[in-house]
Parts: C-alpha cells; structure tokens; sequence
C-alpha cells in the first residue's frame, strides 16, 4: 500500500481548553490561548502584506492566470475547492492523482525554464505560492532537491513566501529519510495521522514561529478538521530511499 502524507496551510481555528482546568486557570490560559492565536495569525497577515508592499502585485498577468489555474487542478483532485474541504479522497481522485502531479510538474518545469522561478514580483503572491504548492505535491525529488538552494535564496531576499518554502524543505528531506525540520508531514498510520520525526523536538514550535507557521496544536487540529482523522502524539520514522 502506497505511503499516505497529509499536507496542509496555515489557518485560523479556535483551540479548544481541557475541561479539567479550573475555572479561573482556563479563563487565564483562555487568553493566553487567544493572544498566542492572535500574535501568529497577526504575523502571518502583516508579513504578507509586507511581501506585497515589497514586490507588487505581479506583472505577468498571463503567467498568474495559469499558475492559479495549475493550483485549482491541484486541490481538486485531493478534494479541495477555495481552500476547503469539498470532498473526501475517492478512490477515482486516488487514482488520479500520480497522473495529475506528473502533468502539473511538467508544466511547472517548463515555466520555470522559461521564466525562472514565479517570484512574487512577477505573477503576485497567490501565484507564486501556487507554483511552491506543485513543488511541494511532485514526485521529482531530485528536481525539488536541485531548486531548494535558489528557493532558500529567494526566500531569504523576501522574494517569495518563506514559510511555503518550509512545507518543499520538509518534503524533500523525508523523501531522503531525514529527520523533517518544520513538522509538516505526516503520514497515515493505525488509523490516526503521525507525525514524521523532527530535528529539535524542543524547539519545534519557536522554529515554526520564525518561519510564520501556526503552532503544532494549532496544526494537528486543523488537520483534524481537513482530513476527519486525529493528528495523535505518535511519531514515525522517514524510510530511506532504497539504494541501487
């Protein structure tokens, strides 16, 4: 049976309290809860209207259409439309979805042969994270391996959006059977979704922040939400790529 990841985005959702705090605590860690919601979601937001301020809306308005197009094909075929859930995973979307990938890698690649990659400057930000959302769905490890050092560069000169970089920087390094970085991937195991080890355990959610990811209870349970399974405690070990 193929290996079953689950990647999602960044979203804003209520973290629910334990019932068994007592009142004045959970009033206490309720706002603490809300304001720690709150300074992240706030983060994301102004980050990227910074981004926005910095490069503009895009000037190939072409490209954009088409890149926004690539990622409507994307969500649909795992059961999305407009950033939510629409379906369940079929068997025929299951079915599907090599062939979608591949096609959608092939077109990516072209445009990137012919443009470089699709920075914010150049088709916006929805774009341009349209184009890192097909990077982070391919099947050619080995091209997404050869991009990440022009990505991170890119990323670093606030180019494009760096926390999408962190979900193609995780995928990467569970293909090779590395320890992820970011704590995006998970893989379906005993009916829950577990989470592929991490390189700081400890330091998880304060490297998440800096790369303006939610936190990883806000992170499981919108999993939870997308895919109707519990994001459990467990934790898997990447497979290493068979060697010839």
């Amino acid at each position: 049976m193929p290996r079953k990841s689950f990647l999602v985005f960044t979203a804003a959702i209520f973290v629910a309290l334990p019932s068994s705090l007592p009142a004045q605590s959970t009033a206490r860690a309720a706002t603490a809860e809300t304001q720690s919601s709150a300074n992240w979601e706030s983060a994301i937001k102004a980050r990227r209207q910074q981004l926005i301020q910095q490069n503009g809306q895009g000037t190939d308005t072409t490209l954009r259409s088409q890149l926004l197009a690539m990622r409507d094909k994307d969500q649909a075929v795992r059961g999305f439309s407009s950033g939510r859930s629409a379906s369940g995973m079929t068997p025929d979307m299951l079915a599907k979805l090599p062939s979608t990938d591949a096609e959608l890698t092939l077109e990516l690649k072209q445009i990137v042969d012919q443009k470089g990659w699709p920075t914010i400057s150049l088709v916006g930000i929805e774009a341009s994270n349209a184009a890192m959302l097909i990077l982070t769905h391919t099947a050619d490890h080995a091209w997404q391996a050869k991009l990440l050092p022009q990505l991170e560069q890119l990323a670093d000169a606030r180019r494009i959006d760096a926390s999408m970089l962190a979900l193609v920087i995780d995928k990467e390094l569970v293909s090779e059977g590395k320890l992820q970085r970011y704590g995006t991937q998970f893989k379906f195991v005993n009916g829950e979704m577990a989470m592929y080890g991490v390189e700081d355990p400890g330091g998880l959610d304060q490297l998440r922040a800096r790369a303006l990811l939610p936190p990883m209870k806000v992170y499981k349970e919108t999993l939870a939400q997308i895919y109707h399974l519990k994001a459990g405690n467990a934790i898997v070990s990447a497979t290493s790529p068979a060697r010839n």
